[in-house]
């Protein structure tokens, strides 16, 4: 086990940064519900950006499960944004993964 992962679990971070992550996905399931169709509406049309670049057809089942990939992504990508954020905000200190 690495110094740095031992610092982290002395400290809670992982603890920590497990609550804060189930605070974001509540808040974006209850509460963003305007930010949650923002990423569903970009996820559509990143989709469609794909077909264009790589000049190929995809049916709609396929199109579908790359929109949810990508939304599933942002989702994850805000949940993780989210808890840092509160993390940094708490500790006053940036913190690098």
């Amino acid at each position: 086990m690495g110094a740095g992962k031992k610092f982290y679990e002395n400290n809670g971070f992982e603890s920590t940064i497990k609550e804060y992550l189930k605070q974001a996905r509540n808040k974006l399931e209850h509460e963003l519900t305007g930010t949650r169709e923002a990423m569903r509406l970009i996820a559509i049309d990143k989709t469609q950006d794909f077909l264009k670049v790589m000049d190929r057809g995809l049916d709609k089942e396929e199109r579908d499960y790359l929109s949810a990939l990508i939304v599933a992504s942002m989702y994850q990508s805000f949940c993780y944004g989210y808890g840092i954020g509160k993390i940094e905000g708490k500790s006053d200190s940036k913190i690098i993964l």
